[in-house]
């Protein structure tokens, strides 16, 4: 009987043990990603759920992409899901979507818009989203933004394009429009980094942790725009998507703000 006491107590222990392994392992990754997303189908009633498009250019205007000038209208949005705080705009890619976070997540990490829709319905191909421990007025010293990588080629799949280095020279900005303020972003890095959560790896709200996070950036294989100067307090915006072939590496590309204009 003593033995059979024994040997239920080691089972138990390892039970605890593997869980608390697999705790730290979900933390220490970033769950922006499941499995190879590239292969993943997007059905149009996902796309289509919600109609979150932004208003067309009237009067021959430029596009939002020519002019980074089409307001989001926020109102509408908000109407659909609170959630929704932004609207990213990628010139030279597809990227044009809202951005969203889950307003009464009780975890600084979560990833409830990991897989679920801006209608919340769950699913692919998900939103483009961030984190609670992330403010949403883009003042933290770094913002890190998630999107899946589709073969659909849609939310943050096309972020690969600035792993070719004449498109990286090619295209430097990133904009984002807030219901106060339109912020405008030059890319100065596009690298292949590991699969850590940003937040959870590095305090942010520390300088020196954040230049522990430059410095590991420059590390990376990747591009680089050389003439772009960053200094101390500076708001760095991270773009972060998954690879088709490597399930635990992460394609990070980092911009750096040099304007911002109010409504």
């Amino acid at each position: 009987m003593r033995l059979e006491k024994k040997q239920i107590l080691s089972l138990l222990l390892i039970i605890a043990f593997g869980a608390a392994v697999s705790f730290v392992g979900f933390r220490a990754g970033n769950t922006d990603s499941i499995g190879n997303e590239e292969n993943l189908e997007v059905s149009e009633d996902m796309t289509e759920a919600l109609d979150l498009s932004r208003p067309s250019p009237e009067n021959g205007e430029e596009s939002r992409e020519e002019s980074g000038g089409a307001e989001a209208d926020f109102d509408r949005l908000k109407e659909q899901n609170p959630d929704i705080y932004a609207w990213i705009t990628v010139p030279g890619t597809v990227i044009d979507y809202p951005v969203l976070q889950k307003g009464d997540a009780k975890d600084p990490y979560d990833n409830y818009y990991l897989d679920h829709q801006a209608d919340l319905s769950e699913g692919f191909p998900g939103v483009i989203y961030s984190q609670p421990v992330n403010r949403r007025d883009f003042t933290d010293s770094v913002t890190v933004l998630y999107g899946h990588n589709l073969k659909s080629g849609e939310m943050f799949s096309s972020l690969h394009f600035f792993s070719d280095k004449d498109f990286f020279a090619e295209n430097s900005r990133v904009i984002i429009d807030t219901p106060e303020k339109t912020l405008t972003y030059e890319i100065f890095a596009a690298v292949d980094f590991s699969d850590a959560l940003l937040p959870y790896e590095y305090d942010f709200t520390k300088n020196s942790e954040v230049q522990r996070h430059l410095a590991d950036v420059r590390k990376c294989e990747g591009n680089f725009r050389e003439e772009t100067k960053l200094a101390e307090g500076d708001k760095i915006l991270v773009l972060s998507t998954c690879y088709s072939d490597k399930a635990e590496r992460r394609l990070l590309v980092e911009a750096v703000l040099t304007a911002q204009q109010p409504k």
